[in-house]
C-alpha cells in the first residue's frame, strides 16, 4: 500500500497514517525512461517527485552533486517556493516515479500545516547541501 510506502520517504515521514493516506491521495505514479531529463535547472517548477525504483542523476550548471534513488524525494525547492528549478535532474536508469502537482501540494499544505513546515525544513537542508 502507498501510505505503507510513504513512510521510508523522508518528506513524508512527519506524516501519521491519515495524514499519509490525504498526500497518497495526491500522488501520482509515472515511468521514466533512461536518459530522461526530470527537472531542467532554470525551468518553472510544476510538480514534486520521489523515487520509487531508479537512480537519477542531479547536476548543478553541469557538475554532478548527488544521485538519488528509492526514497529520495526532489522538486521540493521549486514547489514550495514557487519558483524555479535549481538543479538538473536526468535517469540514470529506468525509473518508476510518484509525482504531486504544486496545487496539490498547496492544498496539503494548507490542509496539514506540519507537512508544510516538514517539507520547508527538508527544502532548507537540501539548499544547504548544494
Amino acid at each position: 500500500m502507498l501510505t505503507d510506502e510513504l513512510r521510508s520517504i523522508p518528506l513524508f515521514q512527519n506524516l501519521n497514517d491519515r495524514q499519509r493516506e490525504r498526500a497518497a491521495e495526491r500522488l501520482q505514479e509515472i515511468d521514466v525512461d533512461l536518459g530522461a531529463v526530470i527537472a531542467r535547472q532554470g525551468d518553472c517548477a510544476y510538480h514534486l517527485f520521489a523515487v520509487r525504483e531508479g537512480r537519477a542523476a542531479v547536476t548543478i550548471d553541469g557538475e554532478l552533486v548527488t544521485s538519488l534513488g528509492p526514497g529520495s524525494s526532489f522538486g521540493e525547492i521549486g514547489i514550495i517556493e514557487h519558483g524555479r528549478r535549481t538543479a538538473n535532474v536526468v535517469a540514470a536508469t529506468p525509473m518508476r516515479l510518484l509525482t504531486m502537482t504544486v496545487e496539490d501540494f498547496d492544498e496539503l499544505a494548507s490542509e496539514l500545516p506540519e507537512f508544510a513546515g516538514h517539507a520547508r525544513a527538508v527544502a532548507q537542508l537540501r539548499l544547504k547541501r548544494t
